[in-house]
């Protein structure tokens, strides 16, 4: 019922540290709770591996909700971003029976429109392509595809590649039930 994982090294192209997260996700129940820390320092913009004196630590508590009917998964978290701002991510998605997950996001921070333009507001669209799309092996890894109107405004998580949530989706009991639904038809 208890999931975690470490990661360390190079996140995305602006940020590199250490962290990690663990998650509570009953086998056969819809939820979940977690939390999330990284220490991060930010990258030299020639991007190789120096790095600048900007250092946050940054974190979240998660909780997930996940309706089968539908096939979508509500995700809110709360926590301090990169910019050290702190506020709450509402995200809302919906995943396919072949893996593929299509969702849209907002923040809200208490970062003022003085510091970043646009203020707190931060809002979005993702897919995410299962790796197992284009292969007969099963990898659990998938694609990120992420689209946002401004990059680095207020509410910026580190991105730290795949998240627990979407490493464990198909490890709970509603979601192996839906996996043999049809197997015998």
């Amino acid at each position: 019922n208890v999931y975690s994982k470490v990661s360390a090294g190079i996140f995305e192209p602006m940020y590199a540290g250490f962290g990690g997260e663990v998650l509570y996700k009953p086998f056969s129940e819809n939820y979940s709770l977690g939390m999330e820390i990284y220490k991060v320092k930010k990258r030299d913009y020639a991007q190789k591996f120096d790095l600048l004196d900007y250092e946050v630590i940054t974190g979240h508590f998660i909780f997930n909700y996940y309706m089968p009917k539908l096939g979508m998964l509500a995700n809110i978290t709360y926590g301090k971003y990169l910019a050290e701002d702190i506020g709450y991510t509402f995200d809302l998605s919906r995943k396919n029976k072949n893996g593929f997950r299509a969702g849209i996001f907002f923040s809200n921070t208490d970062v003022s429109q003085l510091e970043f333009g646009e203020g707190s507001f931060d809002k979005g669209f993702y897919f995410q392509i299962p790796f197992d799309f284009f292969s007969k092996s099963y990898s659990g890894n998938y694609l990120n595809f992420k689209m946002r109107p401004l990059t680095r405004d207020g509410a910026a998580k580190v991105e730290v590649g795949n998240d627990l949530t979407g490493l464990i989706f198909n490890a709970s009991q509603t979601e192996i039930g839906n996996g043999w639904n049809g197997f015998f038809d």
